[in-house]
């Protein structure tokens, strides 16, 4: 029974969607038909106000072409009264507009300018065309360089009016163009690592130059054979269009390739050099070697201090690779023997040594001259070194005894007067400027040599110190020592004054090595 049951709601459900579905096809259908008939009425409605408008286009373009027609009748019966006035009127304007043009050709007329600089006025461009070629070849002759002036990259020409101009004949546009300095001409530049360095007249001036640039630095000795001469940097020749004020003479290039570098040398100074000798060395002023050393005290140098010196050289380095045979020394070799018997720090050679020689076949290589590698093929020893036998002692010295190194005489006091020229004369120590009194110490432990007068050195002590050397102490006001005494290094052996030939006080210092004077700063 339930069953039943279910199964009748199933088909009662199921007449009731199909009775919805129903009406529902019947309310579209109604609708459809209904919009239909709209989009009828609306299309029927378009057609008709076409047709309307069309209509009243055709009527108005009947209307328009009917007073065209009309008017333009009218106007030609009037044309063809006024031929004769309408004619008259435009000989006169031809007439008039010819005259205008003749006015204008003869006021107007060109100022030239050759690469952007204006020479002059001419009525007709050709006047300055019909001569460039003459131009070209009188300024080429002249100059000894070919100067090619082109009508259309060299030249320009401006429309002026030229009745308050004068105007050049073709003979004053010759001259113009003779007189320039700025002419452009074809000449060749020469080049390192694409940087341009002097221009040539010619490709052969400039190979000319390049090969006297090598030429500096390559030697004619027998025993220098070259396997290459060449350039460190990529130098090539390239043809360039310059003004022709720009183009160097064969030994202006030369110069100027040969001088166009900088090199840095650094020099140590040495026992016995001076201000003066190392700029005369090196050809500079003493102004030049201040700039290249800031900090440097030119009236003060000491053995060992470095300076940096900036030569001219050649813009272009030139390279070498040659096999060279040359003899080299063998420097000998020092042996040192202790000696209980000799005081310490001192020495005695019992074997003088002697540098040996050797033959040397070698290939080396060079920049400017300067040696950057050296590779030895072969070698032959012509004669052994001899080595040098030196006996040192090992004795505790006194005190007394020289330590070979000195001291300042008159510490915490200013130089005044340096070693040198001075006044016309050589001044042979330096002086310390400090007042009457002051303890003056010796610069080192030796034996008293004199001690007394000296002429115009005043109060004057002398110190051998043994192995060549003696100091000097002048102008004291009294002694504290006696010739024969034996003085240690720092020991106070006078007071300073103002005796002798003095200027003021002071204490007047020399150094002696062998017999000779000898600038004291170099052993201070």
């Amino acid at each position: 029974m339930g069953e039943k049951r279910t199964f009748k709601k199933i088909v009662d459900l199921a007449a009731q969607v199909v009775f919805w579905h129903d009406e529902k096809q019947i309310e579209m259908d109604q609708w459809c038909k209904r919009a239909a008939g709209t989009i009828v009425n609306a299309a029927a409605a378009i057609i008709s106000l076409h047709d309307n408008i069309q209509a009243r286009f055709d009527r108005l373009m009947m209307i328009l072409t009917y007073k065209s027609a009309t008017r333009f009748h009218k106007m030609r019966e009037n044309l063809e009264g006024q031929t004769k006035k309408i004619l008259g009127h435009f000989t006169i304007i031809l007439l008039t507009a010819l005259a205008m043009v003749a006015i204008m050709n003869y006021s107007t007329g060109y100022e030239y300018y050759y690469n952007g600089r204006a020479l002059g006025y001419v009525r007709h461009q050709s006047d300055v065309t019909k001569i460039l070629n003459l131009v070209s070849a009188q300024l080429s002759e002249e100059a000894g360089v070919n100067i090619n002036i082109n009508e259309e990259s060299d030249i320009e020409f401006k429309p002026v009016f030229i009745l308050d101009k004068e105007l050049d004949s073709m003979d004053t546009v010759l001259k113009r163009f003779t007189y320039l300095t700025d002419t452009k001409a074809q000449a060749y530049g020469i080049y390192a690592d694409g940087k341009r360095l002097v221009i040539c007249k010619d490709a052969e001036t400039a190979e000319k130059v390049l090969e006297a640039i090598k030429a500096e630095y390559v030697s004619d000795e027998d025993n220098i054979k070259y396997e290459s001469i060449g350039f460190k940097e990529d130098v090539e020749i390239r043809a360039v269009s310059v003004s022709l004020k720009k183009i160097s003479s064969y030994s202006a290039a030369k110069k100027a390739i040969l001088n166009g570098g900088e090199k840095e040398i650094s020099y140590t100074v040495k026992s016995g050099d001076a201000i003066s000798t190392i700029c005369e060395k090196y050809d500079i002023s003493i102004k030049e070697l201040k700039k290249m050393n800031p900090d440097l005290d030119v009236d003060l140098i000491h053995i060992g201090d470095k300076l940096i010196i900036n030569k001219a050289t050649s813009a272009i380095a030139v390279k070498t690779v040659s096999i060279e045979k040359y003899g080299e020394k063998i420097k000998h070799k020092t042996k040192y023997v202790e000696n209980d018997s000799m005081y310490k720090g001192t020495t005695n050679v019992i074997q003088s040594g002697k540098d040996g020689k050797r033959a040397v076949t070698a290939k080396v290589t060079r920049v400017n001259g300067d040696k950057v590698k050296t590779k030895v093929i072969k070698e032959k020893i012509i004669t052994e070194p001899v080595t040098e036998i030196i006996e040192k002692g090992t004795k505790i010295p006194p005190k007394t005894a020289a330590t070979g190194t000195l001291t300042n005489p008159a510490p915490g006091h200013s130089i005044t007067s340096y070693f040198g020229v001075r006044w016309g004369r050589m001044h042979e120590g330096i002086d310390l400027g400090c007042p009457v009194g002051t303890s003056v110490r010796a610069a080192d432990g030796g034996t008293v040599e004199s001690a007394g007068w000296h002429d115009a050195y005043g109060i004057c002590i002398i110190i051998n110190h043994g192995n060549g050397m003696k100091t000097l102490y002048a102008h004291n006001s009294g002694t504290y020592v006696s010739a024969g005494d034996k003085v240690y290094k720092g020991q106070v052996i006078a007071s300073s004054g103002n005796t002798g030939r003095s200027t003021g006080p002071h204490l007047h210092f020399e150094v002696i090595v062998n017999g000779s004077v000898v600038d004291p700063l170099n052993y201070i």
